[in-house]
């Protein structure tokens, strides 16, 4: 029997998902102003759909909608990211001691085989797949708690901290200590200690939301140097026409 085709994606969709992608993987930066018009034009489709995925987004609290401005990309707010990994150390030590008692030696060769991928992605220096190896080693633990409840948690939790994990792999020696720390908590596995297991997770992740947090001070800093170079650079200007006006009079 012929099965039925899949639906097409609609333009509103279609969008959505190009829109979403650039946002999460920082093509698109925080505080940018989103025309509605202009991206239309560039996606080769009217404005209607754009304007529809725009409020989905605002939906997923990737954009914000603000008076007088329009659409613009959310800006990383550091209490929502505090919050956002308090979250994941819960849900995912919740993760581990589910996983203990389903852990094969399948599974905990899936681990170990996922950190020689992670220092093969970092030998080149290849982001997004390291990105990716760090994504599968947790779902591989998730998998192993066998909860379809908790996997639609931590997952809904991880599709919000996509925004911040670039800036945590990005920060200088962070993937090596990622490395290590996924081997740490393989060994505690191995050994079936819960709790070791559970301190690795909140090493792990504590080490992700501080790297995260460095990067945006580090952030903020150059955005305060530049403006002050801007106001430092306007004000030579200003005494520079001050003085040309008194040599003219």
């Amino acid at each position: 029997m012929i099965s039925k085709l899949p639906a097409m994606k609609s333009l509103s969709e279609r969008a959505f998902e190009e829109l979403r992608s650039a946002i999460l993987e920082g093509k698109i930066p925080p505080g940018t102003r989103l025309v509605e018009r202009t991206l239309a034009e560039s996606m080769g489709i009217s404005r209607t759909p754009v304007h529809d995925a725009l409020n989905s987004l605002v939906a997923k609290r990737l954009v914000k909608k603000l008076p007088n401005r329009g659409f613009v990309v959310a800006r990383l707010e550091k209490k929502d990211i505090v919050q956002l990994y308090t979250l994941r150390l819960h849900l995912e030590t919740l993760a581990v001691q589910w996983a203990l008692p389903n852990l094969t030696a399948g599974i905990l060769e899936k681990l170990r085989k996922n950190v020689k991928r992670m220092e093969a992605c970092a030998s080149r220096t290849d982001m997004e797949c390291i990105i990716e190896a760090n994504v599968e080693f947790h779902r591989i633990i998730l998998s192993a708690a066998d909860s379809s409840i908790l996997t639609g948690f931590i997952e809904q939790v991880q599709s919000s901290a996509r925004l911040f994990r670039i800036r945590s792999v990005n920060t200088p020696n962070r993937i090596p200590r990622v490395i290590e720390e996924h081997r740490n908590l393989i060994e505690a596995l191995e050994k079936k200690d819960e709790a070791a297991a559970g301190e690795c997770i909140r090493i792990h992740l504590g080490n992700a939301l501080n790297s995260i947090l460095a990067s945006l001070d580090s952030a903020d800093g150059e955005v305060e140097r530049n403006t002050l170079e801007h106001i430092h650079s306007s004000s030579h200007q200003e005494d520079r026409e001050t003085k040309l006006k008194e040599e003219l009079l």
